[in-house]
């Protein structure tokens, strides 16, 4: 039978042309052209695209990943207010025949083919460097899907050959350590065929650094459970070394940049070396969207047409954006941050969106999450106020998904080095790199370390828990009130991009164009207000020394109550940050710390040998938590206390089992 190929573009990748930053989704559809026209000129750019796409599917990278299948680890659980959920893989509860297993290894597999009919059809005596990198970059997604396998489901068919008949479907199980032996051999030569970062100009496309970095991390997965070859840490560490002595790459000086560069569409190549590149709003024309950000988001559900001239309830406010809030962030996690790295209240939830419909058009606020944490936070990488898309959809947006970032590099580098060499200048410079960002002292600015009353103030009711200050942001405290005076006060967050050690106003600063309730508090101009008549502020705040502001002139009326309280602070530095040796604890941590909610957990905690017993562990925190809100303690615990040993790997999905004969066995406990 004469071989032909379709073009699967439906929800193609956003990808882009050799050499150049222009994305190259324009061409229509073609179908069943014979191979010898298809793998050539602008086909084979298509051909590619096509192998590309299983990265961008709801099944893989599109929404499973980060929450079907990776919701439940040590960093997040599945979750939501009502939401109880007694089956699935985000609660450790299924069988061989669940959707989301199914898919993911179809998806896979699906890419797969697409790669070796890629390679069997490439024209052997086309050496020119496009098509050579075409060729390195089809043989480099090959093993990558085959490396997503191996390490979900263990011994798997190994596909290296276009399948060409029925019969070629039965494919028996190979043994993980053939199928990672594969992955290595495909991935070095690809490493030699692709372009470097710097000629592809973004990171949606295969470079050499980012062949390398993955390969460093395939190495640390062989090095660990269940292959536990403890001379790949030796590899793991060439691979890291190369691309940290590229040149090419290095971090982002901002870590929250980091995902508003990946909601805006901006490409980072020094740092994101490789990011699913989603794009559009999924409408007739831009059909490429992801659920990054809505799937895994600041919880906003308000449902407002974004115009008046849009016909569909489902398109949300511009500056918001609708977000699910799935995926919600444990107290591991979140305690294993301190009060001064910023990192925190960007990578988990600070605060709770409220709208107020009574205006026109309706205000989106932001009201601090305060109190201790109780399991009511969700992720809050991505942030759908920072989209350009515009109108947004409610379930598919442009947010980028990171595959491989510089900071991981980093960390895998000083992994490999202390189990190479032990905890060496390498080690401790290569984690510390990684901690200086993100504790943004790798600059000119830097949280507040600590705070100290200085005056007491008068006329507060309210404890207040923010300050006002004239540089930096995120700054926040704890206080208590002894007879209208502020009596002490505590760091929760050091905020971040203070130049000098700020003077800090106790109170609430006020806010242009907010709506105020009764007998709320502000500081402006050193005093103290409460309002006495609710109302949205203007653009002009009250000063006045007594009495009360006109509402005319400030929108709600601000009456004065007394003298802010003032606190000093000092700010945090580099010595106080930095590590002098480093530990496997030291490096599990920081991994959370930097990589959380990034797909990497439960792989790392798997290959580390720690995944059941950190499992349950969280499972105790939970119990052991006073309060748990939003979630109740046992919707928060389900998938904790359900996993077992038979959770190292997912089951042969049912779909394979009834077509691929040669499989008659599943994977233990399935």
């Amino acid at each position: 039978m004469k071989r032909t190929t379709t073009i699967y573009l439906s929800l193609l990748a956003v990808l882009c042309a050799l050499g150049s930053c222009k994305k190259f989704l324009s061409t229509e559809p073609t179908s069943f052209l014979p191979p010898a026209q298809y793998y050539k000129g602008a086909n084979l750019t298509n051909a590619l695209a096509g192998v590309y796409n299983p990265l961008f599917q709801t099944s893989v990278y599109g929404s499973a990943m980060f929450y079907q299948l990776g919701a439940c680890t040590d960093e997040s659980f599945y979750g939501g207010a009502g939401r109880v959920l007694t089956s699935g893989v985000q609660v450790y509860s299924f069988d061989y025949t669940n959707a989301d297993v199914n898919a993911f290894w179809n998806t896979l597999y699906t890419g797969i083919e697409r790669a070796n009919e890629l390679i069997v059809h490439l024209d052997p005596a086309d050496t020119s460097v496009g098509t050579q990198a075409i060729y390195g970059e089809a043989l480099f997604l090959r093993a990558y899907y085959h490396f997503l396998l191996v390490n979900n489901f263990g011994d798997v068919p190994l596909k290296t050959v276009a399948a060409n008949s029925l019969d070629s479907l039965s494919v028996p199980r190979s043994p993980a350590a053939k199928v990672y032996e594969q992955i290595v051999n495909d991935m070095t030569t690809a490493e030699k065929k692709v372009l470097t970062a710097d000629k592809i100009g973004n990171s949606s496309r295969i470079s050499k650094t980012t062949v390398e970095g993955i390969l460093a991390r395939v190495c640390l997965y062989m090095a660990g459970n269940p292959i536990n070859d403890k001379t790949q840490y030796a590899n793991a560490l060439a691979w890291a070394t190369k691309v940290q002595q590229s040149g090419l790459h290095s971090l982002n000086p901002s870590f929250n940049q980091v995902f508003i560069n990946e909601a805006s569409d901006v490409y980072d190549i020094k740092e994101q070396m490789w990011e699913v590149d989603f794009s559009g709003n999924n409408t007739t024309t831009q059909q490429t969207g992801g659920w990054v950000g809505s799937a895994n988001g600041i919880p906003f559900t308000a449902t407002n047409t974004y115009s008046s001239g849009s016909s569909a309830s489902d398109f949300i406010y511009s500056d918001t954006g609708y977000s699910y809030g799935f995926v919600w962030a444990t107290g591991k996690l979140y305690n294993l941050y301190d009060v001064t790295d910023p990192r925190r209240d960007w990578a988990i939830q600070s605060f709770n969106y409220t709208v107020t419909t009574t205006t026109a058009p309706p205000l989106v606020t932001r009201t601090a999450l305060t109190g201790p944490f109780a399991y009511n936070r969700t992720s809050a990488k991505w942030r759908r106020n920072y989209e350009k898309i515009y109108p947004k959809n409610k379930n598919f947006t442009p947010e980028n998904f990171p595959l491989l970032r510089y900071a991981d590099v980093l960390l895998m580098l000083a992994e490999a080095e202390l189990n190479v060499n032990g905890s060496t200048a390498t080690a401790v410079n290569a984690i510390n790199q990684v901690r200086e960002r993100g504790y943004t002292v790798n600059g000119n600015t830097a949280p507040v370390s600590s705070i100290t009353l200085l005056t007491p103030g008068s006329g507060y009711t309210t404890a207040p828990l923010v300050g006002s200050t004239n540089q930096g942001s995120g700054l926040a405290y704890s206080t208590t009130i002894t007879n209208g005076s502020i009596a002490t006060v505590a760091l929760v967050s050091g905020g971040s991009g203070f130049t000098t050690a700020p003077l800090v106003y106790i109170g609430n600063a006020w806010q242009p164009k907010i709506p105020y309730a009764l007998n709320a508090q502000v500081v402006n101009n050193g005093n103290l207000y409460t309002v006495t008549k609710a109302g949205i502020s203007t653009g002009v705040g009250p000063t006045q020394a007594s009495g009360a502001s006109d509402p005319n002139v400030t929108g709600a009326t601000f009456t004065y109550a007394g003298v802010a309280a003032t606190a000093s602070t000092t700010l945090l530095s580099k010595a106080d940050v930095d590590l002098t040796s480093v530990t496997m604890t030291d490096i599990q941590n920081e991994r959370a710390r930097e990589l959380c909610f990034e797909s990497l957990r439960r792989p790392d905690l798997i290959r580390w040998g720690i995944f059941i017993p950190t499992m349950k562990a969280v499972a105790q925190d939970i119990n052991n938590t006073a309060t748990v809100t939003t979630n109740t303690k046992t919707q928060a615990a389900l998938g904790y206390n359900n996993v077992s040993e038979r959770n190292l790997l997912f089951p042969i999905p049912s779909s394979e089992m009834t077509v691929n004969k040669q499989i008659t066995n599943n994977n233990p406990g399935w």
